[in-house]
Order: structure tokens, then sequence, then C-alpha cells
């Protein structure tokens, strides 16, 4: 029976990036019973910066032992994880080597990771990772990682084997901060219903979700979660969660968790970055406002049957500077007219919900919009779960929007 990955292309040489794209790939290989298959690209590119025929032999022999070294340490970690695995050199430039080498091994999926560089470097020779994507003919998942050598702090991709640790920092961090206004039980009951074992797995493989997770000492201590949102404005990148663990705060993890956030969205092509917290939690709104996100808007939400306040914060202002949601008419099949508030969303399994009106001054609440089929025949129940009755879009309850960092 074939799987959805059996053969994953993970490129590598030897980089915090590409190791932690091989760690991707090895959870990805074991959750699907795949191959994986190394890659290393002795890069011909880089001969012409040497003088001499025997300066160019003595540079493609540096970079030969420096790929059998990378491709040595990396079989290690796969055959330590019982994963099969097969290695591959290229001589050639590395995304031409990168692609030839998918097309050979019939690669189902290119795990890779990526580096920032310089803009005068992207200028004169563009990045390895925008290449590959650019020309792949099978999908590309990147894995950025930044890395904080004062403090000893990365930041990567979660994987499944994160979910234990993410559920600890979650709930640790939510009773530390959020005791003043909401009950124990309220908190346990978000985070079982956000990132439950089934629930985390399944945001994982969604393409429009993001999870980072900051390690330092080979502990995970912080976690971000986004997605990507479709809006007629563009696609907008909402940081829904952004915890530390209490014991680690005070040292910068959180500012690197969210800048990395921020660059990660913008690679994902995002208009504008969206941050959410509670208006009663000022640290957290403190937070925003320090980072250059501006509070744009504000809207009640529902917690255990209470109201509170939730602050909307951007790093774009509304068209014509001030605080005007976006709206956009829309008829249903009776030939009534509603009005699609696309600045108010809840995240579903198939596409977003925006909430529907029935008048442009959004002071009486029709329902919700479902954006995977342009339906407004959608149920709540009581307990707050969202249903597209025409596709079956869903969207779980009691998602607390949250930063809690320093």
């Amino acid at each position: 029976m074939r799987h959805m990955y059996d053969r994953i292309l993970v490129p590598t040489d030897g980089s915090a990036g590409s190791n932690e794209a091989l760690r991707h790939g090895i959870d990805l290989a074991q959750k699907y019973d795949a191959t994986v298959h190394l890659v290393y690209a002795v890069d011909e590119g880089i001969y012409g910066h040497y003088g001499g025929i025997d300066a160019i032999e003595h540079a493609e022999e540096a970079l030969k032992e420096a790929g059998e070294e990378a491709l040595q340490a990396a079989r290690e970690r796969a055959e330590s994880a019982s994963v099969p695995v097969e290695v591959h050199v290229e001589h050639t430039t590395p995304h031409e080597g990168i692609i030839d080498t998918a097309r050979q091994v019939g690669a189902d999926l290119i795990v890779m990771g990526t580096e920032r560089r310089s803009e005068e470097y992207r200028r004169m020779l563009g990045s390895v990772s925008e290449r590959v994507v650019r020309l792949s003919p099978i999908p590309v998942h990147l894995v950025t990682v930044r890395a904080d050598s004062d403090a000893g702090i990365s930041i990567r991709e979660a994987t499944t084997t994160d979910g234990d640790a993410i559920q600890t920092i979650a709930r640790r961090s939510m009773n530390t901060s959020y005791s003043a206004f909401l009950a124990e039980t309220e908190i346990d009951e978000a985070i079982e219903q956000w990132h439950g074992t089934d629930t985390f797995e399944e945001l994982l493989s969604d393409r429009n979700t993001i999870i980072l997770a900051a390690v330092t000492n080979g502990t995970v201590v912080g976690f971000s979660q986004s997605h990507l949102v479709d809006t007629p404005a563009g696609v907008a990148g909402e940081i829904h969660w952004l915890h530390v663990d209490p014991e680690y705060r005070g040292n910068g993890i959180g500012t690197s968790l969210l800048d990395q956030t921020r660059t990660v969205l913008e690679e994902r092509g995002v208009d504008q970055t969206r941050g959410f917290v509670l208006s009663d939690y000022e640290t957290g709104n403190v937070f925003y406002r320090e980072h250059g996100l501006d509070h744009v808007d504000s809207r009640p939400i529902e917690i255990g049957g209470e109201s509170f306040e939730e602050n909307v914060y951007s790093d774009v202002e509304p068209a014509g500077g001030g605080r005007e949601p976006q709206i956009e008419s829309y008829t249903t099949a009776d030939g009534d007219t509603l009005y699609i508030n696309y600045q108010e969303s809840e995240i579903g399994s198939e596409g977003p919900f925006f909430a529907a009106y029935t008048t442009r001054d959004l002071e009486r609440r029709y329902g919700w919009f479902c954006s995977n089929c342009e339906s407004v025949d959608v149920a709540m129940d009581t307990m707050g779960r969202v249903v597209c009755n025409q596709c079956g879009n869903r969207h779980k309850p009691t998602r607390w929007d949250a930063v809690v960092t320093e």
C-alpha cells in the first residue's frame, strides 16, 4: 500500500538548517514508513573562485570530504532512528543536484533547511531554497532555523515528538499568567482541544498552520502557533499562541520566537501579520506594542460562558489609517444582504470562518460565513463548535488567543 510519502529527500551539508530539516524528515519518515534519501551537492560553481588546476582540485577534494562527513553523520542519525536511508552525491550546483536527485529516486517530498542571507547575497546569487521551490516538480517543505548563539536558543519547526512538551508549556504558561481571570479547568479544556495529541498532529499536517518550537540545550522551552488566512485584501498571518515556559522567561526567548515567526510568515507571502491577546493581560499587549505592532481592533469573545475583550494587533494599518473593519456584502439564496467582516475570523479545518452581520455597522450578528464553500449555512452549538452544513468545514471551540512571553 502506498503511503502519503514513500521517499523523502533531505539535502544535507552539516549546517544547522540542514540538521533541523533532517530531524523533520526523520520524523515524517517514521510517521509514514518512508525511506530518507540524503543528498549532498559538490558545488561546481565554487571552483571558479580558486586559481589554477591544483587549487581547483584541492577545493573539490575539500568539498568532497566535507560532504562525506555530513552524509555520514546524517546517515547515522537516520539509522539510529530505525529509518531506511540512502545517500547520494551530485557534482553540480546545489539546486540542480537536489532537483535531479529528487527525479532520479522518485521522491514524494523535499525537506530542506533555509538560512538567512544578506540582501547583497540574495541579489547576486539568490537562495538555494528559493530556486528549489521555484523549479521543483514535487512539494518542498522548508524548515527555517534561527539560532541565537549568545542565549543558546534555536527556533525550528515543531514535530509530532514535541506535542507533550508544547502542551506542558501552554498549561504552565497560562496558569502562571492568566489565573487572575481564567479558571484552571477552562485553561485545561482549551489546551486539550487545541494541543491534544490528535489535534496537534492535525495542525502539523495543515499547510496553512505554522508551529515553531524554541529549543535551548535540547529542551523545548517555548512555541508559537500561526495560521495563514486568505482574505480579499490578501493573506494574513495570524499569531494565535505564543508562550514561553515561566522558568525560562526573561531570556529573550519570546522576542526570538516572534521575530522568527514573522520571518517565516513573510517567507510564506503574507500581506500582514496579526497578533491576538486578551485586553485583560497587559503584559501581552505591551509585548506586541514594543515589537512594532499597532492596536487596530478589539472584539468580544466568550470564554467559559463569560464575555471578554480581545485586542487585535497588526503590522499594517487599516486602509485610511483608521480602524475600520474590512467588510464585503453577501447576498443569500433568499435575496437577503449580509455583511462579512474579514477582520473577525476563526480557523476552520478547510478554511477560515468570517463573522457575518445583518447590518453594515456590525451591530446585529447573523452568524458565520464559510470561506471554503462561500456559504452562510453554518451552525454553532452551545459549546461553541462551528460546522458548515454545506461542506463540513469545522472549527473547534475555545481558541483563546494568547501571548505569554516575558
